[in-house]
């Protein structure tokens, strides 16, 4: 479940949303490299992350979700 919060978007200062906490997976994808992705993605670490999104202008921020939600 996603819920509004009172912090305003740096880029079209509306309020975001914060959506519910999800998983990545830590790694960079160069493009110009031409090796496969998924050798430089670590599959066996997977790091909760939590995401603030603006419902405007689809800016995006990605925190680690170490007790985020705490704070806001």
């Amino acid at each position: 479940m996603s819920r509004g919060i009172k912090a305003e978007c740096p880029k079209c200062h509306s309020d975001r949303t914060m959506l519910e906490s999800s998983f990545g997976l830590p790694g960079y994808v160069d493009p110009k490299n031409s090796q496969e992705s998924g050798a430089r993605v670590n599959l066996n670490c997977a790091t909760p992350v939590r995401l603030v999104l603006c419902p405007c202008c689809h800016y995006i921020e990605m925190y680690h979700d170490v007790g985020l939600g705490k704070l806001v």
